[in-house]
């Protein structure tokens, strides 16, 4: 079991040693990082989440199901209360670093690394699920998340970044299914059955082709700016005490709270495995978007993946007795 959960982070840290190879040979550049950040969290990772929504869920699973999105919302909103919690423990360089803290304590990787292990352990059934949950997780992602990162007040001017372009994905998505639930097809009363049928599934399936690059994409920037990072940028106590607060203190606050409320035994496996994720790649992409510390995300990002590699057996085990 040990061996399985290995072979498949080491497998996510080949695609990131793949943006540290091209760095190092300079095929890219620090303004092509960013330039690609601002696509991907503008193109790809829309086209993601719409096609994974409307492509594996109808309106009964989502309402059967609604305390997937609300378990992965608790985990990262408990994140965030332990991040600030601690923060105040710590020193920072500048209010970047101390914002980018936050945000490493809050979103963790709670899509493609959870993934391969839910895929092993519950099949397609447990794929599904997780798919689900991650609408809670996208939601505290462009809310909470980006608020924490931009380092913003809840006042009119920062609420306009509700409107970001994956939280609209994920209104369109649900919207489609409430329509595809009225209608048995969305604007079915302006097209033949049939011929929006196939206009809806060509259009569904090359947004799911396109959404696809998002998650290597989000990796292999991560390794560029790995790439650009010192031996100092991981030895520090800030980085451990990030490392000890992504991957024990918050999946044991999480998981406690977990097993305290009334979640059915097939949905809170999918959300325990989501709680003892480390910190996000995307966070290394995001920290592009909106200018806070790359630096430290990246190195975050690493360090916290690689300790995952015992941590994330460890925890299992503790869960399912094995």
């Amino acid at each position: 079991m040990f061996l399985s959960f290995f072979i498949r982070v080491a497998a996510i840290f080949c695609m990131i040693g793949f943006g540290i190879l091209a760095k190092k040979l300079k095929l890219i550049d620090s303004g092509a990082t960013t330039q690609l950040s601002r696509l991907v969290t503008f193109f790809f990772l829309p086209a993601l989440i719409f096609s994974s929504l409307v492509g594996n869920f109808t309106l009964k699973t989502l309402l059967e199901n609604w305390s997937l999105p609300a378990g992965s919302m608790l985990i990262l909103i408990t994140g965030y209360l332990v991040g600030v919690l601690f923060v105040r423990l710590l020193s920072f360089h500048d209010r970047k670093q101390k914002n980018q803290f936050v945000f490493q304590s809050t979103i963790n990787n709670y899509s493609f690394l959870p993934l391969p292990i839910v895929m092993m352990l519950w099949g397609d059934a447990g794929v599904a699920r997780l798919l689900f949950s991650t609408l809670g997780s996208e939601i505290v992602l462009w809310t909470l998340g980006v608020f924490v990162l931009t380092g913003n007040r809840f006042s009119r001017s920062s609420l306009k970044q509700l409107l970001s372009v994956p939280i609209m994905a994920i209104v369109a998505a649900v919207a489609v299914i409430v329509l595809r639930a009225v209608f048995g097809n969305p604007g079915a009363v302006i097209f033949s059955e049939t011929l929006f049928s196939e206009i809806f599934r060509s259009f569904l399936a090359m947004l799911g082709i396109f959404g696809g690059a998002a998650i290597p994409l989000a990796m292999f920037l991560a390794g560029s700016r790995v790439a650009d990072l010192k031996p100092e940028h991981f030895f520090t106590l800030r980085q451990t005490a990030l490392v000890m607060l992504r991957l024990l203190v918050i999946p044991a606050v999480a998981a406690g709270i977990l097993y305290a409320l009334p979640f059915p035994w097939e949905l809170r496996r999918i959300l325990l495995v989501v709680a003892v994720m480390p910190s996000a790649i995307t966070s290394v992409m995001l920290s592009e978007v909106y200018g806070s510390d790359t630096d430290f995300a990246a190195s975050s990002v690493l360090t916290t993946q690689l300790c995952s590699i015992i941590t994330i057996p460890i925890w299992l085990t503790l869960f399912f007795g094995w």
